[in-house]
């Protein structure tokens, strides 16, 4: 379910431009919180990317590891063979509020066999036991 949602957010993204300006927080923000989110946002797309989803889901939230832990072998299993590659150019527009956050991903997308598409994406986030994790589910 987290790779469908991700790659159909994904694909619906592709024909949308490049945008993005600065970082904003609401709230407290703890000293590095944004160096946090964005390290934690290319950390998940890079293992999506070399690894696969089944290794990348280990960066999530738990409310994303529990869907992904749901999905019957052979979804889980044509997830895995769903090969794309994303390219993280920049986190922005990061908003913190308590233990949630989204931040503005910008970024390259390519499915195998395609050509490299700008994207945008509105990543959300969740901090749990003192890390930020991507959460797809706070987006729903």
């Amino acid at each position: 379910m987290i790779f469908r949602t991700r790659l159909a957010a994904s694909l619906i993204l592709l024909a949308v431009p490049l945008t993005g300006c600065g970082t904003a927080t609401a709230g407290k923000e703890a000293p590095g919180d944004s160096q946090r989110i964005e390290a934690a946002v290319r950390e998940f797309y890079g293992l999506l990317s070399e690894q696969g989803p089944g290794v990348a889901v280990t960066k999530a939230c738990a409310t994303d590891r529990a869907e992904w832990d749901a999905l019957p072998a052979t979804q889980k299993s044509a997830a895995e063979m769903g090969k794309l590659s994303i390219r993280v150019v920049a986190v922005q527009d990061i908003v913190i509020t308590g233990d949630r956050a989204t931040a503005t991903m910008t970024g390259g997308l390519a499915l195998p066999g395609s050509a490299d598409k700008n994207t945008t994406a509105t990543e959300h986030l969740r901090k749990e036991e003192g890390a930020w994790k991507v959460c797809s589910a706070d987006g729903k």
